[in-house]
């Protein structure tokens, strides 16, 4: 009954550190299922691909322009035909390249010689910083009917391996195996890289591995290598911190750090859709060998740029899914790539990791929200500390991909978020289940169940003390103190269950509160908790019937117990002090007043078997029930003769 029912047992409560330990750890272990069976890393996932499709589409990101894309499309392919067949094409493209100073990286594998590539490998040595790409088997394939790599092959690709610092190896991929371009081509190159890049599991290209190991060393990605040269930075001064950076140090003070993953793989940061129209077509450039109009035109922004030449051709279907696009060229996750690395010492070019203190702060913080929010009382401000607290995590994480392109890691800390919520929320609908039980027992022994469930679904149990007009009956058996004395407890305690139970239901029958049992004595009133215009009628029809009823346990006791059983009641009708009145240890629901105290003297001075009520409840009642003469009692505490009547029962 909430403040007015304190005295409702109730069981100890369990310490709140505990209580919400338990329910962490609840928490802990279902979200912990959740990231083992990749569901929060799936929802991370959709969360930064709407981020980077957003980023991408609204183009609040541009790529670098120092990047080219050169495609071998359809049209170069109908347009160069014999040309790229004889790789005559690749000669007089590279031709042009480097005259306009720019350097070459190519996204394709020129794995068998042909017989013009002479050529070719020529205008390759001729090249700046010309780098050919090699396709890496990874060592965990077994099965797969892949050559081992010759002794000359061995020898070219060892010239390309990168020595590097080793700050933590953590688990970068190794190489099994190579696919290189033909030895002639794989000499005249100034690099090796590897043009690797898979899918997630969705099928989404959303990292690509910057490095594979192979004899000690580490043979880089396509667009690092391409990077890398271009930037003129020494290989020997690199740093690979798996699960960190990879430290590309431009001095002594500026260094480029690209953010990796254990295994070494960056995600791409795609900053444009792809669109054709920002990309030259390879036949353009093998034309411009021989029409300065179109070499002027095209390539005189081309001076110190990289060119990456990549097939995108139907035939070639060297297309992938991202986050923005269904069908986007992989050789674009290259440029990109290259493109942030050129803009690496603005420090947003990359796509952060999130580090493990930020990790670590971030649950010891939402599991500090959450203790604070479970130990509200209030459920709306419960439920509204949890909201508080999950606005605040979302805005952050939002914020810190909107301003420094920190990857979104949400689905986890949301998760066991939530689930504390969802817990704590149940567990609180348990309780107060259980305390509406409780409350709707106790409320029974005092209202009729009707009127309990009315206070129930009214909620109208504050009980708050106010000054009430109501009606008030005493009731007390005549010589009850003298025949227990003379009976075993078991017999007077059958006897009083009995009696108590028969008064009680014909007290709440007519919508009467009890007050309390003293001994044999009942203390009852009607008008409370809920309004009651007409209690005065209600009590006396309730004394009638409880009279009629006595007569008929009269009957039933008597050879039973040799009880003559008689009631006094006494009922008087006024002005009270009703509601919750004690002490913090004990509180209890009832009535005080001059008004009360006049109902038990009316009862004490009541006729054996009969019912004396005072003036004022005549006055209310006259008109519906018959009453005697006017008698004039003493009454203790009152200097005045008090003026009574006994009710007539027909």
């Amino acid at each position: 009954m909430s403040e007015r029912l304190q005295s409702v047992p109730r069981r100890p409560s369990l310490n709140k550190a505990a209580r919400f330990t338990a329910i962490a750890a609840v928490s802990f272990f279902v979200s912990g299922i959740l990231s083992v069976c990749g569901v929060t890393g799936s929802w991370d996932r959709g969360i930064y691909d709407l981020c980077l499709k957003l980023r991408v589409l609204n183009g609040s990101e541009s790529q670098n322009r120092i990047v080219a894309s050169i495609d071998i499309n359809d049209s170069s392919v109908e347009t160069l035909s014999g040309r790229l067949d004889t790789r005559t094409a690749f000669a007089d493209a590279l031709e042009v390249l480097t005259e306009s100073n720019a350097a070459v990286a190519f996204d394709f594998l020129f794995r068998y010689e042909k017989s013009h590539d002479a050529k070719f490998v020529n205008a390759v040595k001729k090249a700046k910083d010309a780098v050919m790409a090699v396709v890496a088997v990874n060592e965990e394939i077994t099965g797969a009917p892949y050559r081992e790599l010759t002794e000359i092959e061995r020898r070219i690709l060892r010239r390309h391996i990168w020595h590097i610092k080793v700050l933590k190896k953590g688990n970068i991929p190794r190489a099994g195996t190579f696919f290189l371009p033909f030895p002639a081509l794989g000499e005249a190159a100034k690099q090796l890289a590897h043009i690797n890049i898979e899918p997630d599991p969705d099928g989404i290209y959303r990292r690509i591995p910057l490095f594979y190991e192979w004899e000690g060393g580490y043979i880089p990605s396509l667009s690092l290598a391409a990077a890398v040269l271009f930037l003129q930075i020494p290989v020997e001064t690199i740093e690979l911190k798996a699960g960190a950076h990879v430290a590309l140090p431009l001095s002594e003070k500026e260094v480029i750090r690209i953010p990796v993953d254990n295994q070494g793989r960056m995600l791409v940061p795609y900053s444009e859709a792809w669109n054709s129209n920002k990309r030259i077509p390879f036949h353009t450039v093998v034309n411009a060998k021989n029409d300065m109009a179109v070499f002027d035109k095209v390539f005189s922004g081309m001076n110190n740029r990289i060119a990456l030449v990549a097939e995108i051709s139907a035939d070639q279907k060297d297309f992938g899914p991202t986050a923005f696009e269904r069908l986007y060229p992989v050789s674009g996750a290259h440029a990109a790539v290259i493109g942030s690395i050129l803009d690496g010492l603005e420090g947003r070019s990359f796509i952060g990791n999130v580090p493990l203190f930020y990790k670590i702060l971030t649950i010891l913080f939402l599991l500090a929200c959450a203790f604070v929010s479970c130990n509200v009382k209030n459920d709306t401000r419960f439920h509204l500390c949890f909201l508080a607290a999950l606005l605040f995590f979302s805005c952050l994480t939002f914020l810190r991909w909107r301003h420094a392109a920190i990857y979104p890691w949400y689905a986890l800390p949301i998760a066991m978020f939530c689930l504390i919520w969802a817990v704590a929320f149940f567990i609180r609908l348990a309780a107060r289940n259980r305390e509406q039980l409780l409350l709707r027992s106790a409320l029974s022994r005092y209202f009729p169940h009707a009127l309990a469930e009315r206070i129930m679904r009214e909620r109208k149990t504050e009980l708050i003390p106010v000054y009430k007009d109501l009606t008030i009956l005493f009731a007390d058996i005549c010589g009850f103190t003298k025949w227990s004395s003379e009976k075993s407890p078991e017999h007077v305690h059958a006897f009083l269950n009995d009696y108590l139970e028969s008064m009680a239901d014909i007290l709440f029958a007519y919508g009467g509160t009890i007050d309390k049992y003293m001994g044999d004595g009942i203390l009852a009133f009607f008008g409370d908790p809920l309004e009651m215009p007409d209690h005065c009628e209600r009590c006396l029809h309730a004394a009638i019937a409880m009279q009629k009823e006595i007569k008929f346990l009269a009957d039933k006791w008597k050879p039973l117990s040799n009880i003559d059983l008689k009631v006094r009641i006494g009922i008087n009708t006024g002005k009270v002090i009703v509601g919750n009145l004690g002490s913090k240890t004990r509180i209890e629901y009832t009535v005080i007043g001059a008004d009360v105290n006049l109902a038990q003297r009316m009862e004490s001075n009541a006729p054996i078997g009969g019912i004396l009520v005072t003036a004022a409840v005549r006055e209310k009642a006259r008109d519906k029930f018959t009453f005697s003469q006017k008698q004039l009692i003493a009454v203790k505490g009152y200097a005045e003769t008090i003026e009574a009547y006994v009710v007539e029962m027909i």
